[in-house]
């Protein structure tokens, strides 16, 4: 679920939300490990929310209401029997105090229902996808709640989306252990990058900062996006830092960042700016890259 572009967002919201001179070394490592394990936490709070789904719509099974597809979908009840191993929660919604949120969307679901069985459908694993991508994660009330929740949720919602329907595909609904819970320990690699990255970063801020120079000449210091620039910087760190990453991995990365967390425009900026830049820092011998099929 935690992959190297989630930590590079977890980097820049890191130096976004601080005062450069304020992140201390001792709290670097503990706020990648601490950001991603609340990335985790997401994940059980969803697949709580879905347990409570399960549960709603049995409740309201009647001689008169049916909605099977979901009371008596083996997919949704499947994870009434995950539960988290060897990871600690410091998160826990209680759906059935925020009913609310499932009732927002119910009519929607029993819609699409009817139009399963209407078709004669026994796709229980397509319905569950269905009405979990386009019905339950599209939901606006809901993404507002998980973003009061913790306001980096609403970052790592998409990651644990994919998460949930990449690994439902493949289970074994008679086997709890086919859904692969993670812990923070599955994404050890991932998060000593994120602590490395954050600390270079931090460390050779001002130096980072120096290669920018002049290297926006139609745009004033002022009228660019502080995340655009917090973004430009966070990709030198890496190009100059990590000899083993390729170059076009990370100016790939961190144009697709701009895309998504900035304005549609900046992915344009930021690719302009660091394709300059690495040309510059790789004449001057300032990235080098080391590795099967890596220049060195």
């Amino acid at each position: 679920m935690l992959n190297r572009r989630h930590i590079r967002t977890l980097v820049i919201q890191s130096v976004y939300s601080n005062s450069i001179e304020l992140i201390d070394s001792k709290s670097l490592k503990a706020y990648i490990s601490k950001s991603s394990s609340t990335s985790i936490d997401l994940l059980y709070c969803v697949i709580d929310l879905i347990k409570e789904i399960n549960i709603h719509f049995n409740n309201l099974e009647s001689k008169k209401f049916s909605c099977s597809f979901i009371s008596k979908n083996p997919y949704f009840f499947f994870f009434n029997k995950l539960s988290p191993k060897n990871f600690k929660r410091n998160n826990v919604i209680n759906w059935d105090l925020n009913l609310n949120y499932i009732i927002e969307f119910q009519d929607d679901l029993i819609q699409l229902n009817k139009r399963y069985l209407d078709s004669g459908s026994n796709d229980n694993l397509g319905f569950f996808i269905e009405s979990y991508s386009n019905v339950i994660a599209q939901s606006n009330l809901l993404h507002d709640f998980f973003e009061n929740q913790n306001i980096n949720w609403v970052n790592d919602l998409p990651y644990v989306n994919s998460f949930i329907i990449n690994n439902i595909e493949k289970v074994d609904i008679q086997n709890p252990d086919s859904f692969s819970l993670p812990t923070l320990n599955d994404y050890k690699d991932e998060i000593e990058f994120g602590q490395e990255l954050l600390n270079q970063v931090v460390k050779e801020y001002d130096i980072l900062k120096e290669h920018l120079v002049g290297r926006t000449p139609n745009w004033e210091s002022d009228r660019i996006a502080k995340i655009d620039n917090i973004i430009l910087i966070t990709s030198i760190a890496e190009l100059i830092y990590f000899p083993s990453i390729p170059t076009k991995v990370s100016l790939n990365e961190y144009i697709e960042i701009a895309k998504e967390f900035s304005s549609p425009s900046s992915g344009k900026f930021v690719n302009g700016v660091i394709d300059n830049i690495v040309k510059d820092l790789t004449n001057k011998g300032l990235i080098v890259k080391k590795g099967r099929g890596l220049i060195s």
